[in-house]
């Protein structure tokens, strides 16, 4: 078989253990006698080494290999936990991460040997314990997982499963292979692995426990045929029989190390007992050897994955975990791609249908036609919805990385700062997800780097010493907001206002007019940075105006509030989706055009007459409010008309700020699919988002409501 078809399991297993290893890391650091959390790295380390050698991955595996021996020495209790090994762990998780970035990219995990990284958690072993000597111990590591399970092996109870490797019915030809390699002085193994019930790619798992079996010996037999493994054409557990020089437990180990793997039975055979000439005590006598390795393999299932966390209870509960766990399922984002671009598909059919029944006579043979349509319009919303949560996803696939990101940002700068989260599962559609990671990490950054003060000036003030940054997630109509901020210094308004006249900016005669917000939003304009000097964290020139771009690329916006003294919050609101909206259809003379639901407030009918006008700006005054009107055909330089007695106002709101768009007609709320004007519109005209396929073939285009408050 070739492992390259394996490739995607362990690029998503691989991220899981390395976020789960960062996790714990990081509660160790505040937590280090909690062995409950030290036997979770272990494990996942473990894990981790046995993926990387199964794909063929030597130096993933090496460096994992060497980590885990500093995790068996901190369960063994002969070295303690301190920052300088947080440090060093943190490290190779960055080397980690970069192997699989390499994997990623190229398939292939580089050609980088880590070798610094390697000595260092060498000679932290030596320096910890005290003795150059003590060091050969690790090296024996694939034994002492089991010398040191053996203890607890006799309270463990006998294993039910069954031997089936001992019913293998044989050929000649096989054997004459097992005679050979016998009488050749290898040891003969027969093993049964039983996969959990809950796996999803049982032949993958197979063939994971064959790579890893194979670095010691030759797979001779195999049931069912290895074909049939391929095709997935067998239940939950297959066996084999290998040829090897080494032991037994090093062939154990090597299998047990494959993720989703219940467990193992095997033992050590006689070519006399494969063809069924002693039976009785030859099957009995490794009985022990069989009992003693099975204990570790309990521990297998307690790996730390994020997909696979309800299978590991699901040992313990069966009939509550396996139902959950029997309904998720890996999709690659293409074929959700393709799905949701049928869906529009069909959407864009449907709203053709609607239009021609429309036209139609409402006559009684027509009757059976208008409440097929009906029931059309029905199952296509019910499906794009269904589509809709398919592709929905937590954020805390991208939040999880920023608790790291902080701890690492405190111990550069020498500021004391905690990161407090809420929202992280909050769901987004998956494109939005995988391109809002950098906008929100550069938000933090900003807080952590300009918004907190140093310790000193926040004891001076009365603030706790340890500054506080947050990033709160939460759903609001059609839009997911988040909101960073940090109970820092807040900006400088005067700061601001002189640094933009003295870059040339804005005019001391502009910067006087302005007001609070208009200078705070000129942070979002190109190259412009408050940072004194250049760091590898601020002052390179590429600032706020990245983030504000990247956001609007995704159909949403930044906007921030300050206070001097007490801090500063971004809001980023973003749309749960970019592909299939509901929208208000309106005409401006004989042009169509799209206005989201979610953005829309209510609908007004002003007469002209109650137009009032504040600094040149016409406003209009609604329970108690002042809010400007918009005259979309001026924005959209569309020919005048003869001024009616009465306006059609559709009032839009994003926060607090409300505006009132003035049309001609309203056309009606419809189900519209977004499509890409790529290069066809100036990239200057931010109003127009995209376009969208009426039912009728005609084109009407999305306006972005967003910009124009």
């Amino acid at each position: 078989m070739d492992v390259s078809q394996y490739l995607e399991i362990f690029i998503d297993e691989t991220d899981e253990h390395i976020q789960a290893l960062s996790d714990c890391i990081m509660e160790l650091e505040k937590e280090p006698e909690n062995m409950e959390v030290i036997n979770e790295i272990f494990r996942a380390a473990h894990s981790l080494k046995g993926m990387a050698g199964t794909m063929g991955f030597k130096r993933m595996q090496h460096l994992t290999h060497d980590m885990e021996n500093v995790f068996q020495e901190v369960r063994s209790e002969k070295i303690k936990v301190n920052g300088v090994m947080i440090d060093l762990l943190f490290k190779c998780l960055d080397a980690i991460e970069g192997y699989l970035n390499n994997v990623k990219q190229s398939s292939n995990e580089g050609t980088e040997d880590n070798e610094l990284i390697i000595k260092e958690l060498n000679d932290f072993i030596k320096m910890a314990e005290g003795e150059a000597a003590e060091p050969e111990a690790p090296a024996s590591e694939p034994e002492a997982v089991p010398k040191a399970e053996k203890k607890e092996a006799p309270e463990a109870p006998a294993s039910n499963k069954e031997k089936k490797y001992l019913s293998i019915e044989l050929d000649d030809t096989e054997k004459d292979k097992l005679k050979e390699a016998e009488e050749s002085g290898l040891h003969l193994y027969g093993m049964t692995v039983y996969i959990q019930s809950d796996c999803l790619l049982k032949a993958a798992r197979a063939f994971l426990v064959f790579r890893a079996v194979e670095e010691y010996g030759q797979i001779l037999v195999y049931s069912p045929s290895c074909h049939e493994i391929e095709d997935e054409h067998f239940d939950s557990d297959f066996s084999f029989i290998v040829a090897s020089e080494e032991v037994y437990e090093k062939v154990y180990e090597a299998a047990k190390e494959v993720s989703e793997i219940e467990e193992i039975v095997g033992e050590s055979l006689k070519y006399e007992t494969m063809v069924g000439r002693a039976e009785t005590e030859e099957n009995t006598q490794p009985q022990k050897q069989e009992t003693s390795v099975q204990a570790p393999a309990k521990e297998e299932v307690k790996t730390p994955q994020v997909a696979a966390k309800p299978a590991a209870s699901g040992n313990k509960k069966q009939a509550v975990a396996k139902p959950v766990t029997n309904r998720t399922v890996r999709v690659d984002i293409e074929k959700l791609d393709a799905l949701m671009n049928q869906v529009s598909e069909l959407i864009i059919a449907k709203n053709s249908l609607v239009s021609i029944s429309s036209v139609e006579s409402g006559s009684f043979q027509n009757q059976s036609f208008h409440e097929q349509i009906e029931y059309l319009e029905r199952i296509t919303t019910n499906l794009h919805e269904s589509v809709m949560k398919v592709r929905m996803v937590p954020i805390e696939s991208v939040v999880n990385k920023f608790p790291r990101m902080i701890r690492d940002i405190s111990r550069k700068l020498g500021k004391k700062m905690e990161l407090c989260m809420s929202g992280e599962d909050t769901e987004l559609d998956r494109t939005v997800v995988d391109q809002i990671g950098d906008p929100l990490q550069h938000l933090l950054r900003n807080s952590a780097d300009h918004g907190l003060e140093d310790n000193e000036t926040r004891l001076a003030k009365g603030k706790p010493e340890v500054g506080t940054i947050f990033l709160n997630a939460f759903q609001e109509g059609n839009n997911v907001i988040i909101e960073v901020g940090d109970d820092g210094n807040g900006i400088n308004i005067e700061a601001v206002r002189a640094k933009a006249i003295e870059r040339g900016v804005i005019t001391e005669e502009q910067a006087e007019s302005m007001s609070k917000k208009e200078i705070v939003n000129l942070l979002f304009m190109p190259s412009f940075s408050m940072a004194k000097e250049i760091t590898d964290l601020s002052g390179r020139g590429v600032g706020l105006d990245v983030v504000k771009s990247n956001i609007e690329a995704l159909g949403g916006d930044v906007e921030v509030k300050t206070e001097l003294g007490i801090g500063s919050t971004f809001t980023v609101r973003l749309p749960l989706t970019l592909a299939i909206i509901q929208a208000l259809m309106v005409e401006i003379r004989d042009e169509k055009y799209a206005i989201a639901i979610g953005s829309i407030s209510n609908i007004e009918d002003i007469p002209v007459k109650d137009i009032k006008y504040v600094e040149a700006q016409e406003v209009m005054h609604l329970r108690g409010k002042v809010i400007p009107l918009i005259r979309l055909d001026k924005v959209l330089d569309i020919p005048p008309r003869e001024e009616p007695e009465s306006l059609t106002v559709v009032i839009v709101q994003k926060g607090e700020s409300m505006a009132g768009l003035v049309v001609d007609n309203l056309m009606g709320q419809q189900e519209i699919v977004i499509k890409s004007l790529g290069k066809y519109i100036n990239n200057n005209n931010k109003i127009i988002s995209g376009a969208t396929i009426l039912g009728d073939g005609e084109v009407a285009l999305i306006l972005d409501v967003n910009t124009l408050m």
